[in-house]
């Protein structure tokens, strides 16, 4: 199984706003109707890597969550915090059948997510 960044989340103010910046200037197709108020996914064209909008008064400076998928997150934590690493947010089910995420943050103090299916 490939290890790629499977999912993006951008942190903006309105999310009307952000329909409309990105959809512009980067033809990304945007959905808002997501059935979770603030949150937006956002698709970057046929093969690229795809995404999300959140609704937040803290906007990304350095602080946008890239999310890596994995077959197995709790595996993949524990391989995480032996090699130094720390686990911010457990395990944790997405809903509406978009799998499971996890927040880490890695020997040099980034975070990042984990996804996967199952």
């Amino acid at each position: 199984m490939e290890k790629k960044f499977v999912h993006i989340e951008i942190p903006i103010r309105n999310i009307k706003s952000a329909k409309k910046f990105y959809e512009t200037v980067f033809s990304w197709e945007v959905t808002t109707e997501t059935g979770m108020p603030g949150y937006s996914f956002f698709k970057t064209g046929e093969t690229g890597v795809g995404g999300a909008f959140f609704e937040s008064e803290k906007v990304a400076k350095g602080e946008i969550m890239l999310h890596i998928q994995t077959e197995n997150i709790n595996t993949t934590l524990e391989t995480i915090v032996d090699l130094g690493g720390k686990i911010v947010r457990e395990k944790t089910d997405i809903g509406n059948n978009f799998g499971f995420y996890a927040v880490f943050e890695d020997c040099c103090g980034n975070q990042l997510g984990l996804w996967s299916e199952k």
